[in-house]
């Protein structure tokens, strides 16, 4: 996707959800060597954590997409304010 049919500047398409296959986090939808791409927290919005060294997006995607998903900041953002019926 070029960056002007995206809307954004800065906006680059993930590469992939090849190599996911260990994800276990339901708000996970794409990444790519430095990027993990979420659910956003509104409709039609998606979340990026973007690293500048691919060793920690490695270490974030094993440690809380394929693991411990429900103690990622992304995962509690998300399920707050999507699913928070007490607001």
């Amino acid at each position: 996707m070029r960056t002007e049919e995206a809307g954004m500047s800065n906006f680059r398409r993930p590469s992939s959800t090849a190599g996911t296959g260990d994800i276990r986090c339901p708000f996970f939808v794409a990444h790519s060597d430095r990027e993990i791409v979420c659910e956003g927290l509104i409709d039609r919005c998606r979340s990026c954590m973007r690293f500048r060294d691919p060793k920690d997006k490695s270490f974030q995607q094993e440690t809380f997409c394929e693991k411990e998903y429900k103690r990622c900041e992304m995962y509690q953002s998300i399920m707050h304010w999507k699913w928070d019926e007490d607001e």
